[in-house]
């Protein structure tokens, strides 16, 4: 049957079947008009898969809305349902389009993001490193931050190089409760 064979009684009678749940009824609708209101859609959108999106969603809300919905001309509520979606799609696509170019505009370098994980690892650490007593945190940050070997910073404090390196260790430890493993072996 071609749209031009429907007339008004049997549109309306197609419309009765529908809203009572008959899907032959349904199918026969979808097949008369999908080709038509494809193409008209696809003048709008000049895109497939958002032409055919528009398609599923306006026959599927026909559908479910089928016992509430007052379709009084199929053709009129068909070929209107598509266009205002079609322009919802265009309308929403345009503002994916600016969201993206804020987004891109606004975001971060990855440079400058390392630089605020790398500066936000530092503060944590300076942080746990506060906490040390006075002389193990002075040997720690001789030895790490200054690049002093034991035996110079025992010649320096006038003690063993074992307990420098015990200093060490017990500020490594230190560390590692504070900041966990994950960021502790980051950092070391």
């Amino acid at each position: 049957m071609k749209i031009s064979d429907l007339n008004k009684s049997s549109e309306n009678h197609l419309l009765n079947l529908i809203k009572d749940g008959n899907q032959l009824a349904f199918r026969q609708v979808y097949d008369m008009y999908w080709d038509r209101l494809y193409i008209y859609t696809y003048n709008i959108l000049n895109d497939q898969w958002l032409t055919e999106d528009v398609l599923h969603e306006v026959f599927t809300n026909i559908w479910i809305r089928r016992k509430k919905a007052e379709i009084k001309n199929l053709k009129s509520y068909l070929f209107n349902s598509v266009r205002n979606r079609a322009l919802i799609k265009i309308r929403d696509d345009k503002f994916t389009e600016l969201d993206e170019y804020i987004i891109e505009k606004l975001s971060i370098s990855p440079e400058i993001e390392k630089q605020f994980d790398s500066n936000e690892l530092k503060r944590t650490i300076e942080n746990a490193i506060k906490d040390l007593p006075s002389r193990c945190k002075t040997i720690f940050q001789m030895s790490k931050f200054q690049d002093y070997s034991n035996s110079e910073i025992a010649s320096h404090f006038n003690i063993s190089n074992r307990t420098v390196e015990n200093q060490i260790s017990l500020a490594l430890k230190h560390l590692r409760n504070k900041l966990g493993n994950f960021m502790f072996f980051l950092f070391f």
